[in-house]
């Protein structure tokens, strides 16, 4: 293979490295502002900010109402820590997915947030809770 057919494998190899990095900063970022929204209580704000998948899966009351339920149930965020991540690179768009176990101030909570990145920021297209309080409580 010729060295500049290698340079051009190099820099693609190392570009996408970095779009991939950047997202994922942008969408650790994004569940920090969902937690801080979520504590706050402005579960229609997080609506309002999520992306049209989201949009198209659920209505902003049912919505609401799950997000009113996790505070209800569980409290506030009091810890999380990062599992898993995973890039998905679609026809529609590029998708972040970060799965956390959280601690609330009533119980643990296994989290999972899909985002969309589009022009450098991070919409929620999915959350998905999976918690012991949220069915007992």
């Amino acid at each position: 293979m010729s060295r500049a057919f290698m340079l051009l494998v190099t820099l693609t190899i190392v570009s996408s490295g970095c779009g991939r990095s950047e997202n994922i900063n942008l969408a650790e970022q994004a569940v920090l502002s969902f937690r801080e929204r979520l504590d706050a209580g402005e579960f229609n704000q997080i609506y309002e900010l999520s992306s049209d998948e989201l949009k198209k899966a659920s209505t902003q009351s049912n919505f609401v109402a799950l997000l009113d339920a996790v505070h209800r149930k569980l409290g506030n965020v009091k810890s999380a820590e990062r599992q898993a991540w995973s890039t998905n690179y679609r026809t529609s768009g590029t998708f972040i997915t970060l799965t956390y176990k959280t601690a609330y101030s009533e119980g643990e909570a296994a989290e999972q947030f899909v985002f969309r990145m589009q022009d450098h920021a991070a919409a929620l297209a999915g959350y998905r809770v999976n918690a012991n309080a949220l069915v007992v409580k």
